[in-house]
């Protein structure tokens, strides 16, 4: 059992090449380019739901800030 390195001392002093084993898809600059993108997008996703707060329904509506909570209604 040899070691992966022992066989790439041994491959290098018989000076021979080793194959490509692993080739990229495409040009390394191009990975940059798909992860720029891509973080570009999620970034417009989560800027199309700004100010979209739950907020509740009677309290945008009534001007004195009294709210759903009943306070400061004279109704029982």
């Amino acid at each position: 059992m040899t070691s992966a390195l022992h066989h790439f001392v041994v491959t290098a002093a018989e000076g021979g090449h080793h194959p490509v084993v692993n080739e990229l898809p495409f040009a390394p600059i191009w990975f940059g380019v798909i992860a720029l993108g891509s973080l570009l997008a999620l970034l417009g996703l989560l800027w199309s739901f700004r100010n979209t707060l739950a907020l509740e329904p009677h309290a945008t509506a009534d001007p004195h800030g009294a709210g759903a909570h009943g306070h400061g209604t004279t109704t029982h």
